[in-house]
């Protein structure tokens, strides 16, 4: 699969109307995209190693949060 799509304008206001118009024109295929991006990256959230990762990353900014406060009284 193949597409093309081509975008001219003399200015930047012409290029970001061009592409405001095949976003206007194309508004359910990029409902149906955003959707789907969206769901892939719930999945990803919720994939156990990184929410792991991300607890791992929590705690150690909050033990180095706390560290800096007290130090600094």
């Amino acid at each position: 699969m193949k597409i093309e799509i081509k975008i001219e304008g003399e200015d930047i206001g012409e290029i970001v109307k061009e592409i405001g118009d095949i976003l206007e024109n194309n508004r359910n295929e990029i409902k149906k995209l955003i959707r789907l991006i969206a769901r892939e990256t719930i999945d990803a959230l919720e994939d156990k190693s990184i929410l792991e990762k991300g607890a791992t990353l929590y705690i150690n900014l909050n033990r180095e949060i706390n560290y800096k406060y007290r130090k600094g009284k």
